[in-house]
């Protein structure tokens, strides 16, 4: 409880890019590896990278996937095209797995347990 006059909690801000897309059935397969083992350690080695979690649609063939960043300009920068391996390894997804991109918003994180 916040007593009158008491500084407020400082929350440390967090950014989620959440990436939307539609892929060929048939082929989870293929995009849960390169996701692993192409996407996954591309981000890594990104600055300000804080995590990852993807969701699955397996009926609809839609994947979205929840990025984490420590600043907003960090997420922004990935929309804006990030490193050349993050470039290569979201390439070599969209080909191999006959996916579309739908989109890519960045969001603030309000609340995280």
């Amino acid at each position: 409880m916040r007593t009158r006059g008491a500084a407020p909690h400082h929350v440390h801000a967090m950014y989620a890019q959440l990436i939307d897309m539609h892929y060929e059935p048939g082929r989870l397969a293929e995009l849960e590896r390169l996701v692993r083992f192409e996407l996954l350690p591309a981000l890594r080695a990104e600055p300000g990278f804080s995590g990852a979690t993807e969701l699955l649609d397996q009926l609809r063939g839609r994947a979205l996937l929840v990025l984490l960043w420590e600043t907003e300009d960090e997420a922004h920068r990935l929309l804006a095209g990030g490193s050349a391996p993050v470039r290569a390894a979201f390439a070599t997804i969209l080909q191999a797995v006959g996916a579309e991109r739908l989109g890519a918003t960045v969001w603030e994180v309000r609340a995280r347990a």
